[in-house]
């Protein structure tokens, strides 16, 4: 059975978001025995954004004089290399067709020496999210040729990272004998994990990908996904079995079920019109995420472990640092230890 690994999303977003929360964060994490730390991407943002798109923190959390602070990716998973040691460290994901994936490859490549080989890198086409804060217009980029964009920026940055005279012809972006060092420490470079929950990102992930890392999937359409990524790694020519298996969840965990709920709701609700897929009811966001009490997560874990996940990226809902070191806590006693 492949190990079951387990990690925690820091706010470098959100109503907590600031540099002080996110290293607690990041060293508790590594402290407590998680298996990765996670941030999120996106480089504009937008105060509506701020208060309805929550993804670590919580709406009670938010107050009408903060500003929408969202700290980048890659800038901070350098500082926080510096400030760890062995636990990995991922993003989830970068807004690839916003990003030139020529600085890109150099970045990732830099932090991955930075991190030790520690690195996960997270590539995804931009969502509904992003179309609402305006960064595809910022930038000036399509959002209609987004998925295209992604596929060719990876394939260009896997250039980048591999070939010692690196040249690449694409649609939009064409280099010869481009000569960038240093290559990765991972060899042959930092594993690249697809974000998305259509079949086109589980096919994505099965032709340039080596991990898929969906949110808003229950159990069994996570199933489903896997068996659809298996069918076309078959169909590349590629091991299927060495392609992780990932989720991203909101998460609450409490002693009492009520009370996990309670922390839960109110922030699903402020984001329901605002996530790649509309939550028209609440039992939607309850069957694909992981709220309750020490028992509930530990049953819907298994849910999803049954269904062929092997990494959980957590974006736990908190009102305070206090309380989100309060829930990693009771994860790290009653929840890690079972899959360990």
């Amino acid at each position: 059975m492949p190990q079951i690994k387990f990690g925690v999303r820091v706010p470098n977003s959100g109503p907590l978001a600031n540099i002080e929360n996110i290293v607690h964060a990041a060293i508790a994490a590594e402290e407590m025995g998680f298996d990765s730390i996670w941030l999120h991407d996106h480089v504009i943002w937008s105060s509506e954004m701020h208060r309805h798109h929550i993804s670590s923190g919580s709406a009670d959390a938010i107050s009408q004089d903060q500003t929408a602070d969202f700290y980048d990716s890659i800038t901070t998973l350098a500082y926080l290399a510096g400030v760890t040691k062995t636990i990995e460290m991922g993003v989830a994901c970068l807004v690839m067709p916003c990003r030139n994936p020529i600085y890109a490859a150099k970045q990732t490549a830099t932090l991955d020496h930075l991190t030790k080989g520690r690195l996960i890198v997270g590539v995804g086409l931009g969502s509904k999210a992003t179309e609402s804060s305006k960064e595809f217009e910022v930038f000036g980029v399509s959002f209609k040729d987004r998925a295209a964009l992604t596929d060719e920026y990876i394939d260009a940055m896997t250039t980048l990272w591999t070939e010692p005279l690196a040249t690449f012809a694409g649609k939009t972006l064409s280099f010869t004998d481009a000569e960038m060092f240093p290559k990765p420490l991972r060899r042959p470079h930092p594993p690249i994990w697809v974000g998305g929950w259509t079949d086109k990102a589980a096919e994505r992930t099965a032709r340039r990908g080596d991990g898929w890392i969906p949110g808003w999937l229950s159990p069994s359409e996570m199933a489903r996904g896997r068996k659809i990524l298996l069918e076309h790694a078959d169909e590349f020519g590629r091991d299927g079995s060495e392609i992780t298996i990932a989720v991203e969840k909101l998460a609450t965990i409490a002693k009492t079920r009520s009370e996990a709920l309670d922390r839960a709701l109110p922030t699903v609700r402020a984001s329901r019109n605002t996530y790649e897929r509309d939550v028209d009811d609440m039992q939607f966001a309850l069957d694909r995420h992981i709220f309750g009490s020490v028992d509930d997560v530990a049953a819907r874990v298994q849910e999803f472990v049954t269904a062929g996940v092997t990494h959980f990226e957590l974006k736990l809902l908190y009102s305070t640092i206090d309380e989100l070191v309060e829930q990693m806590s009771l994860w790290a006693t009653h929840i890690l230890p079972k899959y360990r």
